[in-house]
């Protein structure tokens, strides 16, 4: 019988987790045997609790998987703030902050699969003119503790248009935090020394 997708999912969260519990007690409770100390439930509370830290960092990061950078040309053309194509519009998303940044923040236009972003990343992508909706959203168990958040926004061709993504912690779930951000050469300085990863769309 085949274990379910979620159970597939963090499977191995769960085994490297039981693994540090399994070496961590064994490690401390040899010491204090080696020491001559009775060290009671000590060894395998400790090892137990960092088993579980493991787990619990590891899953938040199952959702999250690695970005193809983009090239130096794709990146060049970023940050010149310059549209793919002439009656177009060109889409720049940039992540940054500490909270959850190994965590890999999927990002979607119109419910299509743009790129995932850690922080600090950006991404920038070639969109028609009209209205859109920009989606973010955190799979693995990250995706449980934080809010996906829309963005709409209307393009024009020749258009450059930019959205910053922090995170803010909640007390029951964090937020992601959009704002649309001015394209000049503040946000040239700051998406330099960014890596680009390369839109799939």
């Amino acid at each position: 019988m085949n274990a379910s997708p979620v159970v597939s999912k963090y499977l191995p969260a769960i085994l490297v987790g039981f693994l540090v519990a399994f070496v961590i007690s064994g490690g401390l409770a040899f010491l204090f045997s080696s020491a001559g100390a009775d060290a009671g439930y000590l060894p395998m509370m400790v090892g137990a609790f960092l088993g579980v830290f493991t787990a619990y960092i590891m899953a938040n990061l199952a959702g999250t998987k690695l970005g193809k950078s983009a090239t130096a040309e794709q990146k060049q053309a970023a940050l010149a703030f310059r549209p793919q194509f002439h009656d177009r519009a060109l889409l720049i998303v940039y992540r940054e902050g500490f909270v959850g940044k190994a965590a890999g923040m999927d990002l979607s236009v119109d419910d299509k699969f743009v790129a995932q972003l850690k922080s600090p990343r950006f991404t920038a992508i070639s969109v028609s003119p009209g209205g859109h909706q920009l989606s973010m959203a955190f799979g693995g168990l990250a995706g449980k503790q934080n809010k996906p958040t829309l963005e709409g926004f209307i393009a024009a061709p020749g258009d450059v248009i930019a959205f910053r993504a922090t995170m803010q912690m909640g007390m029951m779930k964090n937020r992601i935090v959009v704002e649309r951000i001015e394209t000049d050469d503040a946000l040239v300085a700051r998406l330099t020394p960014m890596i680009m990863i390369a839109p799939e769309i």
